[in-house]
């Protein structure tokens, strides 16, 4: 008899979490492409609030403990969005309907039409005349859309599998293409929902699991497009409106960066000058030292960071030496991140 009563307790605690996932699938197959602010745009923001309060609500919910008990789950591991004990059914439907290659087009597209303030603005005033709205509610309606996709995107990412599913050269030329801008227009990023911080969130989870993806391709890119150093200034340009979450996330996505094995034999050549050294030496007192401050438990995990700053150090001094003497010492032998 109590075991009935304790399986009745489960399965009523599930049925939340069920019609959540139902209502969540209906939203997500009501994502796709349409032009900005048209009638279908509008009505697709609607959908895209609704999956980012699943994804809130889920957020809160606690661990699922029968997780563990699975058959085969790795238990020195977190799982994946199929078997992990977070609760994520939002982001698991939005990779099981092979919407996030989409989400992330439409945010691109999206971010290429804001920046083009006369499109923009024309589009806009059409709008304003076709719907009698006010500038400012549709600007509101950017404003839901950019933050609402954009969380989808970064919990998204936060997991390999959909990474490895993922138009990684899209991304990578995404964040690339947000960075820039950002540096042309030398505006603050202003509020944290949208690209301009979230993008940095994207740029570490690239890091985090480049190995598990095709990581000379994911590397040459970067590099190509000057990633690292495009992320690092836009981080230290604004390091104090940045939110500490952030700050660990770019700190952990750079440990794994330095920490890449491919990363490790050709590190020099996504730093083309001195400047560029010294810059990303500026990590050292605007990012990691106010975390080790705050949490010195931190520095086992950043640890590959904390030595790729002395391997700059020792390359630098090296080059010193070498101009000055016309050789580099023994002891000054370039080290790996690792040594």
């Amino acid at each position: 008899m109590a075991g009935r009563y304790v399986n009745e307790d489960s399965v009523e605690s599930e049925r939340p979490l069920k019609v959540c996932a139902e209502a969540g699938r209906k939203c997500v197959r009501n994502i796709h492409q349409y032009p900005v602010l048209s009638a279908e745009w509008i009505a697709l923001v609607d959908s895209l609030k609704q999956l980012s309060r699943l994804v809130q609500l889920e957020g809160r919910m606690p661990a699922n403990p029968k997780v563990l008990e699975a058959r085969g789950r790795d238990r020195e591991s977190e799982g994946t969005l199929w078997d992990q004990e977070a609760h994520e059914n939002a982001i698991r439907i939005l990779v099981e309907e092979a919407k996030v290659n989409l989400c992330l087009r439409m945010m691109f597209d999206f971010k290429k039409w804001q920046y083009n303030s006369a499109e923009k603005q024309a589009v806009i005033e059409e709008a304003m005349k076709a719907y009698e709205s006010t500038e400012v509610q549709l600007e509101q309606k950017c404003i839901q859309f950019e933050d609402c996709l954009g969380t989808l995107l970064r919990k998204a990412f936060m997991h390999v599998e959909t990474l490895q599913l993922m138009d990684i050269p899209l991304l990578i030329e995404h964040c690339a293409f947000i960075l820039q801008a950002c540096f042309n227009l030398a505006e603050s990023p202003g509020d944290a929902r949208l690209q301009e911080t979230v993008v940095l969130y994207y740029f570490s989870s690239l890091m985090k699991h480049a190995e598990a993806l095709n990581n000379s391709e994911l590397l040459a890119r970067s590099r190509e497009l000057q990633l690292v150093e495009l992320a690092v200034g836009h981080y230290l340009r604004f390091a104090d409106q940045f939110p500490d979450e952030l700050k660990h996330s770019l700190a952990e996505g750079l440990a794994a960066m330095a920490d890449n094995e491919d990363f490790q034999t050709e590190w020099e050549t996504f730093f083309l000058s001195d400047d560029a050294k010294l810059t990303f030496l500026a990590l050292e007192e605007k990012l990691t030292a106010p975390i080790l401050e705050e949490q010195p438990g931190k520095r086992r995990e950043i640890r590959p960071l904390l030595d790729f700053y002395n391997t700059i150090k020792r390359s630098m001094l090296g080059a010193q030496m070498q101009n000055l003497h016309g050789f580099a010492p023994p002891y000054m032998t370039l080290a790996s991140p690792r040594s």
